[in-house]
Formats: C-alpha cells, sequence, structure tokens
C-alpha cells in the first residue's frame, strides 16, 4: 500500500486541482493509493471541497484527520507521520507533499522507482539537474536555497541538496524506524523548520537517499504564503544548534 499525507490549511482553492492530477497518476504507481490529510483547523471550505470530490466516480481514497484548531504545519505533520509510522508495512511508501498544488504528482512514479531500488527516503529537489523553482519571489528563493545550503554544510545528509521542501517519498520500514527511534521527539518543530528536522532525524536510519528532479510551481499558488520570514530564520538556527548539541545527526 502507498499513502500520501497531505497537511492542509486554507486550501479551498488548490486541493481539489491537487487531488485530480493524483488520480491521474495513481494508474502509473505499483500499488494502490490512500490519501491521509491533515486539515489544521481550516477556516475555509477545504474540508468540503475534498468532501465533494471524494463523491466523484473515480475519486482517490481521502480520509480527513481534522485539528479543532489551527496548530501550525509541525503539529500537521506530527500527527500525519505518527499516524502513518504506526500502520505502515515494511514495503509501504509514503509520499508527503504540500496541499497548495505547487507540487506536481507526476513526479510520484520516479520517486517510487527510487524507494524500490535501495533509497529509503527521496526528495523531489529544486536544486539537482533539471530542477527549478517558478514564480517563487526572490527572497523566498534566497532563504530556501541558503537555508538548504548552511544545513547541508553542518549535517552533510549524502544525496541530499534541498533539505527544506517538503515533496518526498519514505519507504515503511524506514518510518517505522524513525519512529521507534524517536518517538513523540521525532518532530518537534512547530513551522515550516519541521520538515528540515524530519529529514535530518530520518537521514541516518536510511540505507541510502537520494533525489529525483522538480519544478516547484509557486505560479499555481492560490493563496499567499502563510510563511513568517524572520521567525523561520531563528528556528533554523534554534534547529541547528539543538540538532548539533544532541548529535543525532552522526551515522
Amino acid at each position: 500500500m502507498y499513502y500520501l499525507m497531505l497537511p492542509l490549511y486554507n486550501e479551498e482553492n488548490a486541493i481539489v486541482p491537487l487531488l485530480e492530477n493524483v488520480e491521474k497518476v495513481v494508474p502509473k504507481l505499483g500499488a494502490p493509493l490512500r490519501v491521509v490529510i491533515v486539515d489544521d483547523g481550516s477556516a475555509d471550505k477545504s474540508v468540503e471541497r475534498i468532501k465533494e470530490y471524494s463523491k466523484r466516480k473515480n475519486a482517490v481514497s481521502a480520509e480527513v484527520i481534522p485539528h479543532p484548531k489551527n496548530m501550525g504545519l509541525g503539529q500537521a505533520m506530527r500527527t500525519g507521520i505518527y499516524t502513518l509510522a504506526q500502520k505502515v508495512n515494511d514495503d509501504d511508501i509514503v509520499f508527503t507533499m504540500d496541499a497548495d498544488n505547487t507540487h506536481n504528482p507526476e513526479h510520484m512514479p520516479s520517486m517510487e522507482t527510487a524507494v524500490k531500488a535501495g533509497h529509503e527516503v527521496v526528495v523531489a529537489s529544486r536544486y539537482c539537474s533539471g530542477g527549478e523553482e517558478r514564480g517563487l519571489k526572490l527572497y523566498r528563493s534566497i532563504l530556501s536555497r541558503g537555508a538548504s545550503t548552511l544545513l547541508s554544510i553542518v549535517f552533510h545528509c549524502k544525496g541530499i541538496r534541498d533539505y527544506t521542501c517538503g515533496y518526498r517519498a519514505y519507504s515503511g520500514r524506514l518510518l517505522k524506524e524513525a519512529y521507534q527511534t524517536y518517538g513523540d521527539q521525532l518532530i518537534t518543530e512547530d513551522g515550516f523548520t519541521c520538515m528540515a528536522e524530519l529529514l535530518i532525524k530520518v537521514h541516518p536510519l536510511a540505507e541510502s537517499a537520494s533525489e529525483v528532479p522538480m519544478v516547484l510551481r509557486y505560479d499555481l499558488k492560490g493563496g499567499a504564503s502563510k510563511m513568517k520570514i524572520m521567525k523561520t530564520i531563528i528556528r533554523y538556527w534554534h534547529l541547528i544548534k539543538v540538532l548539533k548539541s544532541k548529535k543525532i545527526y552522526k551515522k
């Protein structure tokens, strides 16, 4: 079984187009796909749109796990990853993706192939050959690339260039071991830095890691960014300090 976990907050205009694109890719995958959506207290019609979509004849199976209020990306990732880590089998694959339609599901088959080849964590990367960004404001691009460069220098996750992108595939075995190793400390960051934290923590447990090229389509994003720039920069520095002190990134 394959799973696609989507953390969701106020994406009423994006979630159905994304699910429709996922639907097109499912026949190209080697196992059935279930979509698990963590609704992080959306105040718009996102959940209503998902329910409407689920009634369609060819809709992919979509389960919604609700948060009673908005708790942040980190908590949404925590809920989704922890839920799946306790139910997956070793040969399952868990994909994660943003719910704002900036990530194209067409990369899922190549990520599946990479996981089956032994790369237990695969990142859809803007920074490997063939990857790029479209529609991302310069300051956001600089922040993401700068953060990935700094994290790469500090933590040396072999095979990885893009530390901040949330579009990934994990083997079921890896997520199970990561949850057994860290428990409820696997994801402690509440904001966007949770994606880097998760990658850095699971990487030492993986047999291998790799990337596939991705074109980030920020020009397709319907709403405004939810990232608070200065807070995110501060949290990256905090994350580096904490993880270095714990030395959890050592093989």
